[in-house]
């Protein structure tokens, strides 16, 4: 026993290696197991459960695949590793992490350099026979909005191959209004405001700000009052930490501000069930601050106004939307006496239903281009 002992001290860093590699291993073991993490903001892997089935199971299915994912989601110090990575890459002068692009003053960009072909057709074809149904019958707008560096131009990296967003988006608009469908190029507007906190930093949306311009385009183009800020009372949430962030773990992250408004509403009702407020505020707490907005995204959500100001004209507007729709809805509280909201990812109705049970003054197709890029839920504006 003291040869062996002996022999491992003539190789001291073997020694200290394998120590290592134990004393590792039994505190990974020990450490508790974490369900949600808030830096990446996601729910982190669990164990999974081993059987046979599983085990020979190929691909994503796979036991040993779902196993080394959670190993690696529940590694001991995750979440420190992240950030020493992190710092690592900043110092070997590396602009980008994760399909996130570092722009200047703090800025970061979705790395976005091809659009999926099949997909932009298929949901352009979509929004086509939406519009050859209904445009008739009521009035139908789309909204297609640029990301960040399209307008931000001035802070992103010179010489990458984005995709061009404002050409994309003619293309598509050309094919929309042969349905009947009116459009709205808010390009130009959000360039004009690009000095502006219009774009979240570390995020993909647009800010309440942003929001606000387009509305105000919007309610121009439909000959209706935009309210004007000044008229609202707003408030701040700082430290809000986005997608950009939970991406690139960017250690000298600048935290947004996300900013909301006060409106007065009657009964709000989302997916069947009747909700207080249009804010979730509790989220304004938490690490996804955005999804205070609305309460997240959600199936139907349906919003009468409490707004003194309101027209009182029993006008209703249908607003089918991504994520993006989420703080730009609520100013349109001021313009019509009920607001519907539809989410087609959480959607359960029909939207025939919707459509046939219901009259709208205006509908309102709003996208990201990139969630339009990708959604196959789009599909579901035919059902």
């Amino acid at each position: 026993m003291m040869e062996k002992i002996k022999q491992l001290l003539k190789h001291p860093m073997t020694l200290i290696f394998g120590l290592l590699i134990v004393g590792i291993f039994i505190w990974d073991n020990l450490y508790p197991i974490r369900e949600f993490s808030d830096m990446e903001n996601r729910a982190l892997t669990k164990k999974p459960a081993f059987s046979v089935k599983s085990l020979m199971a190929e691909g994503d299915q796979s036991y040993t695949m779902k196993y080394e994912k959670y190993v690696n989601d529940q590694f001991v110090l995750r979440d420190q590793w992240i950030s020493l990575k992190s710092r690592s890459e900043f110092l070997l002068g590396k602009t980008e992490n994760n399909g996130v692009i570092y722009g200047k003053d703090h800025y970061m960009f979705e790395k976005y350099f091809s659009t999926d072909e099949e997909r932009l057709g298929k949901n352009t074809a979509f929004v086509k026979e939406f519009g050859d149904k209904y445009a008739d019958q009521t009035t139908v707008s789309a909204m297609l909005i640029p990301y960040s560096y399209e307008a931000l131009e001035d802070k992103v990296p010179a010489g990458l191959a984005f995709v061009d967003q404002v050409a994309r988006t003619k293309e598509i608009y050309g094919e929309l209004e042969k349905s009947g469908i009116k459009t709205l190029d808010i390009f130009p507007t959000m360039s004009e405001h690009r000095d502006e906190y219009i774009y979240y930093r570390t995020d993909h949306h647009w800010t309440t700000q942003g929001a606000y311009y387009a509305y105000r385009q919007f309610c121009e183009s439909r000959g209706r009052k935009p309210v004007e800020l000044s008229q609202l009372t707003g408030h701040e949430v700082k430290d809000f930490y986005g997608t950009f962030f939970s991406k690139s773990k960017a250690f000298n992250t600048v935290p947004d501000v996300i900013s909301y408004y006060d409106f007065s509403t009657g009964k709000i009702v989302i997916d069947g069930k009747e909700t207080e407020g249009l804010y979730a505020m509790e989220k304004f707490d938490e690490r996804d601050k955005y999804g205070a907005f609305l309460h997240g995204n959600n199936g139907l959500t349906v919003l009468r106004s409490g707004e003194v100001d309101r027209p009182g004209d029993g006008s209703r507007i249908l607003v089918v939307k991504d994520s993006f729709g989420n703080c730009f809805t609520p100013f349109l509280l001021r313009n019509y006496d009920e607001v519907w909201v539809v989410d087609l990812r959480y959607l359960k109705e029909e939207m025939s239903a919707i459509m046939s049970e219901n009259h709208f003054d205006d509908v309102l197709i709003l996208y990201g281009f990139v969630s339009f890029d990708s959604y196959p839920s789009v599909s579901k504006i035919t059902y």
